[in-house]
Parts: structure tokens; sequence; C-alpha cells
């Protein structure tokens, strides 16, 4: 028999060590998978890869789907061959996925066939060999991974070339700034990005979640698919995100960690089975990607559970900072509640000025990273690489400072930071202090240009349901809260705020839409 490399082959040594053991519930199939099964469905997919498609190390293999257990499947085959997950966003329009795919050059496409239109016009563009479309129920006439399902040769699959250096993941970033780039995430980053969190969050085989952002987002992956599959425990899927699913399901299956945009809490807070859910089994709950209001906190804090925030990115983990939870009192929650936490495990962190000095506690700085868990630059992009990962280290492009205790605090991004009167405004700040408005829902502040002043703050607000407030009472609010040059100048009421697939509001896409120096009511 071929040795088996242990690199990659994840699904092989959990199979081992609890095969019987219920690794994932996919929601929407009605169906669960031990770790058995879900070694057994990866060796037949990564041998149908291998024997009827020529499948090898270095190759991408695509997916154009919602959360769904094929997607774990694609996974942990991937990792058995040497190939490479690359999961497309849903959201992308088929010009922006056609531009990637001829960049990245997938050999195979799995998609589902909710997109079945978008594929038949991505077809003449792309050069993809093979396409698979996964049917809306299993086994149905439209299902050819039913197929795959069914190959007879479930025999071990490894690749005993394979390096902890090589490419497992091509995960794309937000795309905030235009088409989004493809960070290529190692084994050595999967891996001890996945060992960092088990040993910071202590992370084990009673562990369950129920993943609530996609899976071709980093948070998808690492936020906690993979550690709690590493770990033993079980992750719960479904395709689309609904809160009142999300919180019936941390009821039924006694989910013990949650992790989600602060979007989500909210939509979560705001449904009516949220006053008599039963989130007793739940360790902690942490939000993550954007600004998450004080008010969403104190609402789950109310109900006894450890609410904190964390931050990551794409390029750096993504898990780089995190408030200890479970070792914090409710009240030092409260403290510190605008903190993102302190560094996981294996993450090194500093803080440094313009020149690169490392900035003390209480200074502002730019945040950057290293560690095993850093990614191994983008795509085809040397220049775009050579800007962000510099002798070792990943430049956040985010402002932190840290306390005296050692927690951080974002307050802003080099690059959305404008300059008024000489005096810098971070539009985290003040997005801080507009959440404190009872009436404001969402919100995201932009700097636009002023003859007097050369750039003033511009606030992008939707307002709760029923709730009215206009400029003069948002700014009226403000004062004495923050010092003049950081009050708006100029509000626009919208229906609401651009964000992206994960719930993570988008700058650039309010400068683009709204950064005029005129008031706008779109309501």
């Amino acid at each position: 028999m071929q040795e088996l490399s242990w690199i990659g082959n994840y699904a092989y040594g959990r199979a081992r060590t609890s095969p019987d053991k219920v690794a994932v519930t996919d929601l929407d199939d009605g169906r669960s998978f031990t770790y058995a099964e879900l070694d057994a469905r990866a060796n037949r997919l990564a041998n149908y890869m291998r024997r009827e498609w020529g499948v090898a190390k270095g190759d991408r293999v695509a997916f154009l789907s919602r959360n769904r257990v094929e997607l774990v499947d694609a996974l942990f085959a991937a990792g058995k061959l040497g190939a490479i997950l690359v999961p497309y966003n849903v959201r992308l329009s088929t010009d922006e996925l056609a531009r990637l795919m001829a960049d990245e050059e997938p050999r195979a496409l799995f998609y589902e066939e909710a997109f079945e239109a978008a594929v038949a016009a991505l077809r003449p563009r792309a050069s993809v060999e093979r396409y698979v479309r996964l049917g809306e129920r299993r086994g149905s006439p439209s299902d050819e991974y039913a197929a795959i399902e069914s190959y007879a040769d479930a025999s071990p699959v490894s690749c005993p070339g394979l390096t902890e250096d090589d490419v497992f993941l091509l995960i794309h970033t937000g795309g905030t700034t235009g088409l989004p780039k493809g960070g290529m995430i190692s084994h050595r980053a999967v891996l001890f990005n996945a060992l960092s969190e088990i040993i910071t969050w202590k992370l084990s085989d009673a562990d369950s979640s129920h993943i609530l952002l996609p899976l071709f987002h980093t948070g998808g992956w690492n936020l906690l698919t993979i550690p709690l599959l590493l770990a033993g425990g079980r992750v719960i899927l479904n395709r689309q995100f609904d809160p009142g699913l999300g919180i019936r399901t941390i009821a039924e299956e006694r989910t013990t960690l949650v992790f989600g945009a602060a979007t989500i809490f909210r939509m979560m807070l705001e449904h009516p089975d949220f006053a008599g859910a039963d989130f007793s089994s739940v360790r902690w709950m942490m939000a993550g990607a954007a600004p998450t209001p004080l008010n969403v906190m104190e609402a789950f804090w109310a109900r006894g559970i450890p609410f904190v925030l964390g931050y990551g990115m794409t390029e750096a983990g993504p898990n780089n900072l995190s408030a200890p939870a479970e070792d914090m009192s409710f009240e030092l929650m409260r403290e510190k509640h605008a903190s993102v936490g302190k560094p996981f495990f294996f993450t090194q962190m500093r803080i440094v000025d313009d020149d690169g000095r490392d900035v003390g506690p209480g200074g502002a700085g730019e945040l950057i990273w290293s560690g095993p868990q850093i990614f191994s630059g983008y795509w085809n992009k040397p220049e775009a690489t050579a800007e962000v990962l510099r002798d070792g280290w990943v430049y956040s492009g985010d402002v932190a400072t840290r306390d005296a205790d050692g927690y951080v605090y974002i307050v802003g991004r080099k690059k959305n930071m404008y300059i008024s009167g000489g005096e810098n405004v971070f539009p985290p700040e003040v997005e801080k202090a507009l959440y404190e408005i009872p009436e404001v829902h969402e919100v995201c502040v932009i700097g636009v240009p002023d003859e007097k002043w050369g750039e003033v703050g511009k606030a992008v607000i939707a307002l709760k349901p029923g709730a009215s407030i206009d400029k003069a009472g948002v700014q009226a609010a403000l004062a004495g809260r923050l010092a003049r040059f950081k009050v708006p100048k100029y509000v626009a009421f919208v229906k609401a705020v651009p964000k992206n697939s994960v719930g993570k509001i988008v700058s650039s896409d309010a400068q683009r839409l709204y950064g005029r120096p005129v008031d706008e009511d779109e309501r």
C-alpha cells in the first residue's frame, strides 16, 4: 500500500481517532455524516478526480456554491490530492467570475443548480474542462454529484510529495477596492490557524457550531469549520442564513460556539423568536468583520451569554485577535466592549508607526502580523503581494491602539482616514458614537471634499424601522461626544448601507455612491 502523507490528509487522521463521531450535519439535506463517512466521501471524490479527470497536485478545483456538505468533501479531497480548492463568491457578477477564472484557471467547477444561468454565461468565457451540477435535491435528475457519491473506489488517497508550504486554498479577499484578489493559503497556514484556534479557544470534540458565514469566505472555513473538524467537533451547515433558523438551531442542536458578522446578530436580536430562545448551550458568541453596536452586545449579555469581538484578515490567518470571553467577567466585557481582544496563540503582532517603529500602549499605529498562519501572497499578483507582505510581516492597513492590559482597539483604516483642517479623523470612532443614537440601525462614515477644511465627514445612515431623526438631530446627539471637527457635516439617509456578502459594511462602495458634499435622502 502506498505510504499516506499526513499533510492535507486531515479527514483520514480524524477518521482513525473518532470514526463514529458525527462531524457534519447538513440541515437542507437532512443528513449527518460521521468522520469515517467524511473520509470515505473525500476518498471517492479524490479518486474520481484523479482517475477520471487527471487532477493532480497544484491543479485548481473550483466551487460556486453556498454552504453544503459537498464543499467539505472537496476540502478534504483537495488536501488528499494536493490540489487547490477555489471557492468563488456566489454574489460576484458573471464578468467578475470570468476574469477570476481566466487568471486562476480551475480545471473543474462544481456549481449549485441555483446558479445554472450564471454558469451558462460563463461557459463560453472560461477554459474549465469539467462542470458538475449540485442538485437542489440530492439524487434528483439534475444532481450530477450523485455519480461521485456512489463512485466505487473509496480507497485511501494522499499526496506524499506535498509540503507544508504548498497552497491548499485560494480564498478571495473581500474585494472592497476592486476585483477580489486570490489569497494563497498554504497547508501550513491552515494547520497553524486551526491549532492556534483550538489552543486559544480550548476547542474540543464537545464543541459545535452552526456555520453562519459562507464557505467562499475565509471566516466560513477558518471560523470555525476547519478548526472544529480537526478538534473532532461538529459543524452544522445550511445554504442560506435565516435568523429564525439560526436561533432554532442553537436550541435544537445544542451548539456551543456562535460566530458571525454584526449584521447577523442584529437580525437575530430583531427576530420575534429571540425573547424566548434557549441559548443555554452557548459557551460564547463573537462578532467580527464590522463594528458591533453596544446595544446588540448588551441584549446578549442580558441573556447571560458572553459576547465579545474578534478581528482577522484573510492574509493573516484569519484568526488574529479575540477577547478571551470565558476568562472575562461581564463587567470586564462592558469595560472592554470596543476591543477586538488579544493575539491568538501562534500570532505575532506589532503596532508600528510610519517608520516601522513599535508604538507603545495608548499610541496609534498600523497593525502588522507574522507567524506560521500568514498567507503566501496573492495569486499571480507579485506587486500587490510585495505591498502587503514585507520581510515576513503582513501589513494590515488597519490603525490600532493597545491599552495597558494588552487589549487591542481598531481605530481606523490608513487609507480610509480623512484629514479635516489638519486633524486626522478615523471613521470607526465617529461610527461608534453614531451607533449610540437609538434611531440608527447601520452607519458608514466617509470623507468628502470641502473648500474650507479640505475634507469633512459624511454619515451614510440607515434608520431602524419606524424610527425618525433628521440631520440636525444626528448632529445634536453627537455634540459633546465628539470634537466638533469629527461631527459629520453631511448626512445621507438610505434604505440600506452598502455591504458585502458576509454583511460587512463596504466603505469604498459608500464612497462611490455617496461621496459628494451634499445631504441626501434615499429612503
